[in-house]
């Protein structure tokens, strides 16, 4: 069961048994209707359309799965995998948001590269290289912002794990993100400064984490709310990697409760209004102005 954790801008339910009160409340309200379509494996019966796709048009040469909903989407999900790259998993879960509407593109941290060899995944992500894996993350944000045929008005970033990591930076720094979500990502703990993200964040932690504890997640929301941020932070009842078949702590039925965050928070953001871009301002011009005439 998830414990909530929501206000317009940051709070944690850590007691027990009001974690446990709140937690039934949740439930019982969505026993007013079905609750099994909480869940993106619960979606429409529309089949959506996937296919391998190349970013080369929006700034990085690296492979992504786009996969395109039956009926005209109003807001773009990126899924950045976990650390088992680009996989069956990962393609399911794209297909299943677009079964519900949006319109998903799934890149691949390791740009076509994949094993089920244990030593050959160490070493995948022992190389990963940060900056390009945000250049692919960006890269499939400026799919939706400036490919004609897909350009959609709200973008949203999801990731599992190492996924969710970088995914968490892009909330952090891109400015053309209008929201975040992580599955069992990190927290910025109180030994680092916390800036204003760009971007709003719906965090889902495991409920037994040592490397998230309730303490340094609460701390974590706490110094959130303070530097203004709007974020939404939850305990799912589950260990780390509960989304996935693969990991042994996978739990369908806490990834469901899982769900039960993530998709209200796509819908809230999708239902805000269109930024519109803003011209460079003029001290830009007299900027660029400045460095031409140095060329």
């Amino acid at each position: 069961m998830s414990s909530p954790m929501h206000r317009p801008t940051c709070y944690l339910w850590i007691i027990p048994l009001l974690g446990l009160i709140f937690g039934g409340i949740a439930r019982a309200a969505d026993t007013d209707g079905d609750t099994d379509n909480a869940h993106p494996a619960n979606a429409s019966s529309l089949t959506p359309v996937g296919r391998m796709i190349t970013l080369s048009d929006f700034g990085a040469e690296d492979l992504a799965y786009l996969a395109i909903p039956a009926t005209p989407p109003s807001l773009g999900i990126v899924l950045v995998p976990d650390a088992y790259g680009l996989d069956d998993f990962t393609k399911a879960e794209a297909d299943r948001l677009a079964s519900l509407g949006y319109l998903v593109v799934a890149v691949d941290i390791y740009n076509g590269k994949q094993t089920t060899d244990p030593g050959d995944l160490a070493n995948l992500i022992a190389n990963l290289n940060a900056a390009t894996v945000m250049k692919t993350i960006d890269s499939g944000i400026r799919l939706f912002r400036e490919s004609p045929k897909f350009r959609v008005g709200h973008v949203v970033a999801m990731g599992w794990g190492t996924g969710a990591t970088y995914v968490f930076q892009s909330a952090r720094e891109n400015k053309t993100l209008d929201g975040a979500i992580t599955f069992y990502g990190p927290i910025v703990t109180a030994d680092h400064p916390l800036e204003k993200f760009t971007a709003p964040l719906c965090a889902l932690y495991p409920e037994n984490d040592p490397m998230a504890t309730h303490e340094s997640v609460l701390n974590f929301q706490q110094r959130m709310k303070a530097a203004g941020n709007d974020c939404e932070a939850w305990f799912i009842a589950a260990g780390s990697g509960w989304s996935n078949p693969r990991n042994r702590s996978y739990n369908p039925t806490e990834d469901k409760e899982a769900w039960k965050v993530a998709l209200p928070f796509i819908i809230r953001i999708g239902a805000e209004p269109v930024k519109v871009p803003k011209g460079p301002s003029i001290l830009d011009k007299a900027k660029d102005k400045i460095e031409d005439f140095f060329r």
